[in-house]
């Protein structure tokens, strides 16, 4: 029987890992008993690094991270040490700690970044619940993006709606204080005379759907997509 985790290996294939790094990973997945402390956290150093080197990779390395934390707590003891999900949340940490200090000037990283802490969000469950202890970082990174260096970048304004299709519903029912803050700075950017239109069709999308307690109604829809599609 394959050990469970091993649904990611197609997501592991996505990624251009070296082959001494993907080997590293399949080991991490296969036997995590056999790796010791200093190899776990070159496992999370190696998906960081590949979360944030490009936007597009962050979900995909949320994936792998998801079937690496299932096998270890499938194939570990209860009372064995469990390396995996402590040092990946260090790791974020010291990542967003890195960001903040460079005032966020390497866009590119930093959503990369924004999409990894998010899809750990979003895919990366205990229990059934997202890890609880990322509701204020990720709430902190979205943001971010509505920052006055952000409102010209249509790339950040998208990855901010893009997460906020995936999580937005779960963090506002976790945090609705929080959510009513953010949506209140969404309004704002909206309204900003540097906002591109675009950036204003996908943040109206956005609040549309929080609206609607995160379901577009028939008419939102057709606007946003059959209309679009007829363009």
């Amino acid at each position: 029987m394959a050990p469970q985790g091993r649904g990611c290996l197609d997501d592991i294939s996505k990624l251009d890992f070296g082959e001494d790094q993907k080997l590293l990973i399949l080991k991490a997945i296969d036997k995590p008993s056999a790796i010791e402390i200093e190899k776990w956290k070159k496992v999370v150093d190696i998906l960081t690094s590949k979360a944030v080197s490009n936007p597009k990779n962050g979900r995909i390395a949320a994936k792998i991270c998801d079937g690496i934390a299932k096998s270890e707590i499938s194939q570990l003891s209860e009372g064995d040490e469990k390396y995996f999900r402590k040092l990946l949340l260090t790791s974020l940490q010291q990542e967003y700690k890195k960001h903040q200090k460079q005032d966020y000037t390497n866009h590119k990283s930093w959503i990369g970044f924004v999409n990894f802490l998010c899809g750990i969000f979003d895919i990366l469950h205990v229990n059934n619940m997202p890890l609880m202890a990322l509701i204020v970082p990720v709430y902190e990174v979205l943001g971010v993006l509505t920052d006055a260096q952000f409102i010209k970048d249509e790339s950040a304004i998208q990855c901010l709606v893009v997460q906020l299709q995936f999580i937005g519903e779960e963090l506002d029912r976790l945090n609705k204080a929080k959510m009513d803050k953010l949506i209140e700075k969404l309004r704002e950017v909206l309204l900003s005379p540097t906002t591109t239109q675009l950036s204003s069709l996908m943040l109206l999308e956005i609040l549309e759907l929080r609206s609607g307690n995160w379901k577009l109604s028939p008419a939102a829809y057709k606007y946003y997509y059959e209309e679009d599609a007829k363009a």
